[in-house]
């Protein structure tokens, strides 16, 4: 249930109180110590301005997607830097766990939902202001909508300095007014694709904060399985055409479209000749069950593997020959990228991310939103063309490598963070 807009006083005045009573409990330290909501000297800019800073990652959910994986390579880099990091997450255990873990980062799981009833928002906006102020953050970097607007909420009456809204997708704001009254409290935006920037004018209104546009960053990590080892565990000979779709299971990924699309290219094979294969890679959330039992009522299970969650995306992206994403929504396509980087041609969705991610090149195989047989042809043109999707995978890996390291986007959000922390940054700032 939508919240009604007089809570935006109400809740705010709630969190007021919730604020004035942390602050009386911790008086002293506030007024005396360093790294409160009262320290505003200006740090040196430039590098100086974040080392030593606790740096506060947010996520909706522990479950590693697009956006934790862009989180946590920066989390990493700020770390190697010399900044005190954490993460949170709102919601879910998952592969971020694990990667913190491996990273040395503390993590921490703090409830926030949004939308939600009144009485929800003011009971975990004081949880999550509560657990600000004993983190005591220097910085604050939400990721996707119910991280930004639980920080966008509860961060100015915290000891953090910056917060910084991280605008993802196109599909998770309504334009309610507690929204906007979260967007226009942040020290500024980031948006990974141009089109982002228009979705928050037209939804969420003008803000006085810089909006910045920085693009992915992605890194393939070294795989733990070979090609070889991947297909024979599968059970896939060198001979058949392997596509996949990484993607966790959630209703905005098209899975649906994907399967009705994959029928036709069974149908269409020739009789005689290895029928292709299709991975689905992904945490199972609110659209798995419907899915597999699609995948079922289909007669697909015998050619599509539902794989779970990956660690070894290298690995299976080096498996497969074609990479999939049928979507409904997207920002700038990380899998997409990720793709990209692994030389792997493309079949996706044609929609503003993904034609941004893949660059003005005709020949990309893009397809019709929500039409199985846009998406059947363009797999076909591809499945006996080894060729073609040698020249197109070529081609993407080279664009990934000049438009998408993952040092490119890590150093522009840090000069940002630095800008910001300095007090120098200028609004209407754009990077790319």
């Amino acid at each position: 249930m939508w919240p009604d807009v007089a809570l935006i006083r109400s809740a705010h005045l709630h969190l007021e109180l919730a604020n004035e009573r942390i602050t009386a409990a911790i008086h002293s330290t506030a007024e005396n110590g360093p790294g409160t909501a009262l320290d505003r000297r200006k740090p040196e800019h430039g590098i100086e301005a974040i080392r030593g800073k606790r740096i506060l990652f947010v996520f909706c959910s522990l479950e590693l997607g697009g956006a934790e994986r862009q989180g946590m390579h920066l989390a990493r880099y700020l770390k190697n830097l010399g900044c005190d990091v954490r993460v949170w997450g709102h919601l879910g255990h998952g592969l971020v766990e694990q990667e913190c873990d491996e990273a040395g980062i503390p993590w921490a799981i703090h409830r926030f939902l949004w939308p939600c009833r009144k009485s929800s928002l003011v009971r975990d906006g004081w949880r999550v202001l509560r657990a600000l102020r004993r983190d005591r953050p220097d910085v604050i970097l939400p990721y996707t909508a119910w991280a930004n607007m639980s920080c966008g909420l509860t961060w100015r009456l915290s000891p953090a300095k910056v917060c910084i809204w991280s605008q993802r997708n196109v599909h998770d704001m309504r334009g309610h007014p507690l929204e906007r009254f979260a967007y226009r409290r942040v020290s500024a935006v980031v948006c990974n694709a141009a089109h982002e920037v228009d979705y928050l004018r037209r939804t969420l209104g003008e803000t006085p904060a810089p909006v910045s546009i920085v693009h992915n960053g992605v890194e393939l990590v070294p795989r733990i399985r070979t090609r070889a080892a991947w297909r024979e565990e599968l059970g896939v000979g060198e001979d058949t055409t392997v596509a996949a779709m990484v993607a966790n299971f959630r209703s905005v990924k098209d899975h649906p479209t994907l399967l009705h699309a994959w029928r036709k290219v069974l149908a269409a094979t020739p009789a005689g000749q290895s029928r292709p294969r299709l991975l689905l890679a992904g945490a199972p959330q609110d659209s798995y069950d419907a899915v597999r039992q699609l995948a079922s009522s289909l007669g697909l299970l015998d050619t599509v593997h539902f794989l779970g969650q990956i660690k070894d995306i290298s690995g299976l992206l080096a498996a497969t020959d074609i990479g999939i994403l049928a979507s409904n929504h997207e920002g700038l396509p990380n899998v997409v990228i990720e793709y990209m980087a692994g030389g792997l041609p493309v079949v996706a969705t044609d929609l503003p991310g993904t034609r941004e991610a893949l660059g003005d090149d005709s020949q990309q195989q893009l397809c019709k939103l929500g039409d199985p047989d846009s998406l059947a042809g363009q797999l076909q043109a591809l499945l006996n063309e080894p060729d073609l999707r040698r020249q197109l995978g070529m081609r993407n890996q080279r664009r990934a490598a000049q438009e998408f390291s993952v040092d490119k986007m890590c150093q522009t959000t840090a000069d940002l963070i630095s800008d910001l922390l300095g007090g120098h940054a200028a609004t209407g700032r754009a990077c790319s």
